[in-house]
């Protein structure tokens, strides 16, 4: 188990790739069954929340791009980097967004208009804003970091062998971790699971990553933070132009990570 306070292990992803569930899984893995998002973040604070990352904890999660800029990079000591098919990624940032900003237009319209948006940018465009950068600028930056590993595991791969992929995490973060340990926290950091404890947030109004005040008009609507979580909803809510051009913009990328192109 990591334990030197000068240390840091990022949990990074380009928004909606996966990065929460990477968190569930490493701190099940290294504090034991979370049971709330509050905890969540005291574990692995959140370092676009700065009251949240003060001082730094051994886990850290960000959507910030590698770069010089990156607040206690030189305390870094891994990194897990979670990936996902941008197809997916613009899907969940489309409906993610009509939760943060209160927006009730998931129209057919506003998807497309969307997805001109993010095959302009490459991305998101609030997240290039951000200093995320665009999805390829984001995905390539923590993929080519030098000085420290990097796990870099894929989200569908995540999805189809969830033991392998807390296995991974394991052995970065706690290599000691018994077969039943890692299967625990495997088991508790469930789709489901993750679903359930949102419930309870909301019914708690604990804040956290599931429930703020703010956002208590878009759950009242039914918009979660956990929505599907399925492999393949990008291209299914996409038109053939729109897919061949997603992957055209990325190809290169796509192409080294092993997903179709097509």
């Amino acid at each position: 188990m990591i334990t030197d306070t000068n240390t840091v292990v990022w949990i990074a992803s380009y928004p909606k790739s996966g990065n929460t569930w990477a968190r569930f899984l490493a701190c099940n893995l290294l504090h034991g069954i979370q049971e709330s998002a509050a905890a969540l973040n005291e574990l692995a604070p959140d370092v676009h929340e700065p009251a949240d990352a003060t001082p730094p904890a051994e886990l850290l999660k960000t959507h910030f791009a590698l770069s010089d800029s990156l607040p206690y990079l030189d305390r870094t000591r891994a990194a897990i980097y979670v990936v996902r098919d941008p197809a997916d990624v613009l899907a969940s940032n489309f409906f993610y967004s009509r939760r943060s900003t209160g927006s009730a237009d998931a129209s057919p319209a506003a998807l497309d208009a969307y997805v001109e948006e993010f095959i302009e940018h490459r991305g998101d465009p609030r997240w290039v804003e951000r200093g995320m950068g665009s999805w390829e600028l984001n995905v390539r930056s923590w993929r080519s970091a030098a000085g420290f590993p990097v796990l870099c595991l894929r989200y569908e791969d995540m999805i189809a062998d969830p033991l392998s992929a807390g296995r991974a995490i394991a052995s970065l973060l706690r290599p000691q971790a018994t077969d039943s340990e890692v299967r625990a926290a495997v088991r508790n950091s469930t789709f489901e699971r993750m679903r359930e404890i949102e419930r309870a947030d909301i019914r708690a109004q604990r804040i956290g990553i599931f429930y703020k005040p703010y956002l208590r008009d878009s759950i009242a609507r039914g918009n979660r933070f956990m929505r599907r979580g399925i492999v393949g909803d990008g291209d299914a809510r996409l038109s053939a132009d729109q897919r061949i051009r997603l992957r055209r913009v990325f190809a290169p990328l796509l192409h080294e990570l092993g997903y179709a192109q097509t």
